[in-house]
């Protein structure tokens, strides 16, 4: 986490209003100084309270299309309808940027914080008016809860990485961060991530395939590998469903490598199986910190080129958010998976602001079509609309189309009729084990 979000020397200024004339680091000065006092309350009046830090999910974009001075008034109008969120005693700042932080009092459990996460979402339905211009926005949320006391740096660094954890879920998220002032919380935490390396190691986590076919034909043309922990207690034991724990505690990377490998071993065997299956294809989705950290990318590669599978057979997916977030350093990365005939696919397409820029921007080859919009095309004509029109730009472009989420007969024939080519969904088949995968096969 940037400290510097937080820390200054500062004077501190009145606290009762927002505005962007108060200087950013006056403002992060003002803030500590009031959580300092939350926890005062919450030692000797135990006053209960908790942090949200509040992302807009798109404002790079705003600011690329309309313009630096049309972006700060939205971040204005934002903060503006913010504050009605407030009552006494609580606090907002602009931290930076796209950020907020929200300290809210009298917050006596996760409801009630889930609660306040969702009012100040509902603030982001409509559009703001800013110089003519009507501009939608979502934002994402993370929030710690503070029900016992425990250090400053500990309670922004929850919320932060509970608001990384939303971002990498899609935009208009939010993430309420395990709460672990309590020591014999923290300790578990420490005893699930555990768990979770030792599953790792002990092939524990496998990886399960779940069918996509030519929408046209039924043909199967290759899996979405999706992991699958073999203990049946994991998920419900844990904090976090354990690919969010892996994220949390920074070991999805070592996850996301484990699967690659497990399935590209499995490829191989199915393509050695049979000629008529040497062009089954894998699409496994990955953290995007493959391709932020140094020398991920590289040791991804090296770990597909070591199973010696084709690579024009694996499509590595990335959320369609990771590349909103994405920097000159990711699209080099991307441009390493292209160069060695691996194929790149944009997962959970058209949840975010900036889908069409991405369409011109990064090197891809697969375009998945979200499920949430599956699920409505069939009773909301806009949802439909927008299905065709990324199916005729990324025809136009020469992108393949994946719809996912097809749970009905008559939702895999709508897209037929709308001329998809590719689907995946319950309708079509649950995440399978390769033993069960392999029959689909013919082996």
């Amino acid at each position: 986490m940037d400290k510097d979000r937080f820390t200054s020397n500062n004077a501190i200024p009145p606290i009762s209003t927002f505005a962007l004339t108060r200087s950013p680091r006056s403002q992060r000065a003002a803030f500590i100084k009031q959580l300092k006092g939350a926890i005062y309350n919450l030692v000797n009046q135990r006053r209960t309270f908790a942090v949200l830090l509040i992302k807009i999910d798109n404002l790079t974009d705003i600011e690329q299309n309309f313009g630096m001075e049309v972006s700060q008034r939205l971040i204005v109008s934002i903060g503006q309808q913010l504050q009605i969120q407030l009552c006494r005693d609580d606090h907002l700042v602009h931290l930076h940027g796209d950020e907020f932080a929200l300290l809210k009092v009298d917050i006596a459990n996760n409801a009630a914080a889930i609660a306040q996460a969702k009012q100040i979402q509902a603030r982001f339905r409509g559009s703001f008016m800013v110089k003519n211009y009507k501009l939608i926005c979502s934002c994402s949320i993370g929030i710690s809860l503070q029900l016992q006391p425990q250090r400053i740096s500990q309670i922004l660094q929850q919320a932060d990485r509970a608001l990384k954890i939303a971002n990498n879920q899609g935009v208009g998220r939010y993430v309420l961060a395990p709460q672990s002032p309590q020591q014999t919380q923290h300790r578990e935490l420490i005893r699930q991530q555990e768990r979770l390396v030792l599953a790792i190691i002990n092939n524990d986590i496998q990886p399960y395939y779940q069918p996509i076919i030519e929408l046209s034909n039924n043909q199967l043309i290759g899996f979405e590998v999706i992991p699958h922990w073999q203990d049946e207690h994991a998920n419900s034991a844990q904090l976090l469903p354990f690919t969010s724990l892996a994220e949390y505690t920074d070991s999805i990377v070592n996850l996301d490598l484990h699967i690659v490998r497990q399935a590209c071993l499995q490829l191989k065997v199915w393509h050695n199986a049979a000629q008529a299956n040497q062009q089954v294809l894998l699409a496994i989705n990955l953290s995007v910190k493959h391709l932020q950290l140094e020398g991920a990318v590289e040791q991804l590669i090296l770990q597909i080129q070591e199973v010696q599978v084709p690579t024009q057979c694996l499509i590595l997916e990335f959320r369609e958010h990771d590349f909103l977030a994405s920097s000159k350093f990711v699209m080099h990365s991307l441009q390493k998976l292209r160069q060695v005939g691996l194929q790149v696919g944009l997962d959970d397409f058209a949840t975010e602001f900036s889908s069409l820029n991405a369409f011109f921007t990064y090197p891809i080859d697969f375009v998945k079509i979200d499920q949430s919009f599956t699920a409505q095309m069939l009773r909301s004509k806009k949802d439909l609309a927008l299905i065709r029109v990324i199916r005729d730009i990324s025809h136009d472009m020469g992108f393949k189309v994946i719809v996912e989420g097809i749970s009905s007969q008559q939702q895999h024939s709508k897209l037929i009729e709308l001329g998809c080519e590719y689907g995946q969904g319950e309708y079509i088949a649950q995440p399978m084990p390769a033993t069960q995968a392999a029959g689909l096969l013919g082996i």
